[in-house]
């Protein structure tokens, strides 16, 4: 009993140890855009089109657009699309077009039999725009004025195909601030950035949905969302369409662009979460079952043992006891990094974890179900 007890603690200290070594890795390389050096005048600038779906956003739009429209930029549009929402989102965008000629309006047309209601809204909107590049955002999104620079000196600097920015995670309450902040915590321990932009697998694939920046060109040669039109988690699946082009990603730091309140209070966050887990992971059920269980044990349990252990005078008590002060220090640090959770949230990540264990779990039974997956008043059931 005491080797399979002692095999099983040195098996996960050494996920932990190579999760924290990847994220110490991460945090040289995950890095944020600078703004290029303007040479030749506006002129030289390119024309972008900023594109923004909107579906019941009533709540958000306005500083939303009114953020885009300060940008520091001299060449851009907004086009913003109303997705049939049945709030006041329509007239509200409306009394903002009349204030200012650089945004437009578009009113989505009734979603066709094989599209989710996200990949068509942004279809639609790239179909409209004129702009030289593209800027995908949400509405939900508020940008800092040089937001558009950083883009331009972020695909010029890595002379990507594609570039996607992290947001400034805005966290209110104790179940956002406990959980959301997860998603720094997935992209510094989980994912190898340095081969985002060095590998063409579509393993090593990463974007956020909120900032996806390409050329008008890039976006129609890889068939834009059409690609992606049946997908709930479309900006993954995005990313990894590109790779398997054999188009370049490049995946950064974009604190200093935009911030976002992603989700408000638990059960908005579980609906959320509830949408994205499962599709994220192509609804192959045998592999979320093993990163979930890897999840339990890695993140869960070592704190449990280690009192069970201390309780009972167990020799390999300080395993687990390392291995959870590591993986806590980690989510410490990355707080400090982005200042988004208090210090004391570190100590709480198995019970972080537990919970999107929890929601990952509901997640395979809404979409296995006849239930299907229900998001901004559509229901999207899995074929």
């Amino acid at each position: 009993m005491f080797a399979v007890s002692l095999c099983y603690q040195a098996a996960v200290a050494l996920i932990a140890a190579a999760l924290l070594g990847n994220a110490l890795l991460n945090f040289l390389l995950f890095r944020k855009p600078r703004a290029p050096v303007a040479t030749g005048g506006d002129s030289a600038l390119p024309f972008v089109s900023i594109l923004v779906p909107a579906r019941d956003e009533e709540p958000n739009i306005a500083a939303c657009v009114e953020s885009l429209l300060a940008l520091n930029y001299p060449r851009f549009e907004v086009l913003a699309l109303d997705d049939r929402s049945t709030d006041g989102t329509y007239a509200l965008l409306c009394r903002l077009r009349d204030r200012d000629p650089r945004l437009r309006v578009l009113v989505g047309s009734e979603l066709p039999e094989g599209w989710y209601g996200k990949p068509h809204a942004c279809w639609q909107l790239a179909q409209a725009a004129r702009g030289e590049y593209l800027l995908m955002t949400d509405a939900d999104c508020v940008f800092a004025p040089d937001a558009l620079l950083l883009a331009l000196g972020a695909i010029r600097a890595s002379r990507a195909d594609v570039i996607s920015l992290v947001p400034d995670l805005l966290c209110e309450g104790f179940w956002e601030r406990l959980v959301i902040p997860l998603q720094y915590f997935i992209i510094f321990a989980f994912l190898p950035t340095v081969l985002i932009r060095g590998s063409r697998h579509p393993w090593f694939a990463g974007a956020n949905g909120a900032f996806l920046f390409l050329r008008r060109q890039t976006y129609f040669a890889l068939d834009g969302h059409r690609a992606v039109r049946q997908e709930l988690a479309e900006d993954i699946k995005f990313a990894q369409h590109v790779k398997r082009a054999g188009r370049t990603l490049w995946y950064g730091d974009g604190s200093r662009a935009y911030h976002v309140r992603m989700y408000h209070g638990l059960a908005d966050l579980w609906a959320g979460f509830t949408k994205n887990i499962f599709p994220a992971f192509s609804k192959n059920l045998p592999l979320l079952v093993g990163v979930l269980v890897t999840l339990l044990c890695v993140f869960v349990l070592p704190p449990f043992f280690a009192l069970w252990g201390w309780a009972h005078g167990r020799a390999w008590t300080w395993l687990p006891a390392v291995t959870y002060a590591g993986l806590a220090s980690l989510r410490l640090a990355l707080t400090l990094r982005f200042r988004r959770d208090g210090p004391a949230d570190a100590l709480l990540l198995p019970l972080a974890w537990a919970v999107v264990i929890a929601i990952a779990i509901n997640s395979v039974r809404r979409a296995l179900s006849k239930q299907g997956t229900a998001w901004k008043g559509r229901v999207y059931v899995s074929p």
